[in-house]
């Protein structure tokens, strides 16, 4: 069924198993203290056309300011210049300038690198699983057992401590988040059986369910590719170099868009397969983050398990320069830098955002050309999309009537 769940749900003795209102409403990152990021689409009584990103360039971090700093001046500046999973960045910057032989520099065992990027990951799906996509839907957050589990993932250590806030994670998704396709002998057959199921798992089986019933949303053939896991080798090759700045902004694979994040990660699953292959892509996207939930449980528990993928790789860039990726909770963020002397020659950053915003992305894609029944239904299908793509900042959307 779902592999990574089902080897996390055996470590905890948990049996194997056999899922808006006004316009501009915002729909908030906790942490991130940038401006929101401000979506626009036209509606015209039918169909939702013309999607935008009205401040689409500053989806790119401005990495002009770390030119000329030295690493720990750069290191220091980048949780600012980099809201969105600021542990996970700083990690991925340093193991850049490593590859890049930085003097000086140096990496934290790996064990512990893998384990603070899971922990990171794990705040950001709880975020969104148990307070953003309940909201959606108009359930209740859940707020106090949501503020409990962040506090301990910020706190996170080694040892026994990970290893039992690991087993926490992987109980809420077996049992509250997901606990009809557990309690289960079976993979459901129907989309009818798969909605059922999902309605006996707490609100974001609730949540799971209502998107299914929104719709489809784009058929499995329809959708932008996802991006491939690449050596950070394999990416150098790829890349010829440090990403140009046009690159960074809207970059791409073979010259085409891809999408980043957990339904790269996870599209395999048997269970987001059954999404995809009858047209819930987002319903899909959705699904594979409470997948990935349990392979950060799983982490804490066992870092460096040789049953799951790298989440850090790191390779030299020619000379004096290096890159670096880390997966995060939104999807692949590449570090790539070029010293001279000690000090940054150049920096750059391609973030999820970037790859999932791409103006021949997934969201340009999948934003218009669907039908609705009303303004209303097409304002919480766009806000669905925008947050099943995660930009990792606040967010505003504006729908508005096409006037004549």
């Amino acid at each position: 069924m779902f592999e990574g769940m089902v080897a996390g749900a055996r470590r905890v003795g948990i049996p194997a198993p056999a899922g808006l209102a006004a316009t501009g409403q915002r729909l908030r990152e906790r942490r991130a203290p940038h401006d929101p990021l401000r979506i626009e689409a036209q509606w015209d009584g039918q169909r939702v056309t013309a999607p935008a990103i009205l401040d689409f360039d500053s989806r790119t971090p401005d990495t002009r300011q770390l030119a000329g700093c030295t690493v720990g001046e750069a290191l220091a500046r980048l949780p600012v210049l980099c809201a969105a999973a600021p542990r996970a960045q700083t990690i991925v910057a340093m193991a850049a300038f490593v590859a890049a032989g930085a003097e000086g520099a140096a990496r934290g065992e790996a064990r512990d690198e893998e384990r603070t990027v899971a922990a990171e990951t794990a705040q950001e799906h709880l975020s969104r699983l148990m307070l953003d996509w309940p909201v959606l839907f108009g359930h209740e957050p859940r707020r106090e057992r949501f503020a409990v589990l962040h506090h301990g993932l910020a706190q996170i250590g080694g040892g026994r401590a990970a290893y039992e806030l690991g087993g926490d994670l992987l109980d809420l998704v077996a049992v509250e988040l997901l606990g009809g396709f557990f309690r289960a002998t079976r993979e459901p057959t129907a989309l009818r059986e798969f909605v059922e199921r999902a309605r006996q798992g707490g609100t974001i089986g609730e949540a799971l369910a209502d998107l299914i019933e929104i719709g489809t949303s784009t058929s499995e053939h329809e959708g932008v590719p996802l991006l491939p896991s690449l050596s950070a080798q394999a990416w150098g090759e790829t890349l010829g170099g440090l990403p140009s700045p046009q690159f960074c902004r809207t970059p791409s694979l073979h010259g085409q868009a891809h999408e980043t994040g957990v339904l790269a990660r996870h599209a395999g699953s048997m269970l987001v397969r059954i999404l995809l292959t009858k047209g819930h892509r987002i319903a899909a996207r959705l699904f594979a983050r409470v997948i990935d939930l349990a392979d950060c449980a799983s982490r804490l528990r066992h870092p460096l398990a040789d049953d799951m993928p790298a989440l850090l790789d790191a390779a030299p860039l020619g000379d004096r320069a290096g890159l670096a990726w880390v997966e995060t909770a939104g999807g692949l963020v590449l570090h790539a830098v070029r010293l001279d002397d000690e000090r940054i020659a150049e920096y750059s950053i391609i973030g999820p955002t970037q790859w999932n915003f791409h103006p021949e992305g997934p969201f340009m894609t999948e934003g218009s050309g669907w039908s609705a029944a009303s303004i209303e239904a097409a304002r919480l299908r766009f806000a669905a999309l925008v947050l099943s793509l995660d930009p990792g900042r606040d967010f505003e959307i504006v729908l508005k009537p096409v006037e004549g």
